[in-house]
C-alpha cells in the first residue's frame, strides 16, 4: 500500500520526483522559477526521509561497519536516525540549506538563518565580493551568496552517491 501512487520506495522516490523535479528545474525554461526552485527544495529534504524509512537496516550496518556507531547501539532507531541526520549534514553541508527552504515554505516568518532572493541582470550586493550576472535564484547565508541551482545539485548529487556508496 502507498500514498504517492507508484512510487514504493526511496529509489524511486529519488528518480520519479527529486531527479524529474530537478531536471525539470535546472532547464532553461525553469531555472529562475520560485515555484520549482521550492519543489526541488522539498522533495530534496524529504528523500533523507525515504531514505531512511526504506533502508535503515543498510544504513545501520554501514555505521556500525565504518565505526560511526558501536553495535550495541543499532538497535535504537532514534539514535541511529539522529546519527544518520548528522551524517547526511557533515557530508553535504548543502542539506542544511535545502532544509531551510524546505521549512520556508510551511511558515509566513524567516525561522532559519538564510534569506532568498530572486534577481534580474547584474547584482552586486557587496556580499563577500560576490556578484551575480544572471536571473538566477539565491540564497544568502552568512553574508555570502549563493545560487541555488549549484546548492540543489550538490544535494541531489549527494544522494546519487549515498545509493551508490550503500550498494542500493
Amino acid at each position: 500500500m502507498t500514498t504517492t501512487f507508484e512510487v514504493k520506495n526511496a529509489k524511486e522516490y529519488y528518480e520519479k520526483f527529486l531527479l524529474c523535479q530537478a531536471d525539470e528545474f535546472l532547464s532553461e525554461k525553469y531555472y529562475n522559477s520560485s515555484r520549482h526552485a521550492v519543489a526541488c527544495a522539498i522533495f530534496a529534504y524529504h528523500q533523507r526521509e525515504w531514505f531512511w524509512q526504506d533502508y535503515k537496516d543498510i544504513i545501520k550496518a554501514y555505521f556500525v561497519a565504518n565505526k560511526i556507531i558501536k553495535n550495541s547501539q543499532s538497535s535504537n532507531d532514534d539514535f541511529v536516525e539522529c546519527k544518520f541526520n548528522e551524517y547526511v549534514n557533515s557530508k553535504c553541508p548543502d542539506f542544511r540549506i535545502i532544509r531551510e527552504v524546505c521549512n520556508g515554505t510551511k511558515h509566513l516568518t524567516v525561522v532559519g538563518n538564510i534569506n532568498t532572493l530572486k534577481r534580474r541582470g547584474a547584482f552586486n550586493g557587496g556580499f563577500s565580493g560576490t556578484s551575480i550576472n544572471t536571473n538566477d535564484l539565491v540564497i544568502i547565508k552568512d553574508n555570502n551568496l549563493l545560487i541555488f541551482k549549484d546548492i540543489l545539485k550538490n544535494v541531489v548529487d549527494y544522494w546519487a552517491n549515498l545509493f551508490k556508496l550503500l550498494k542500493i
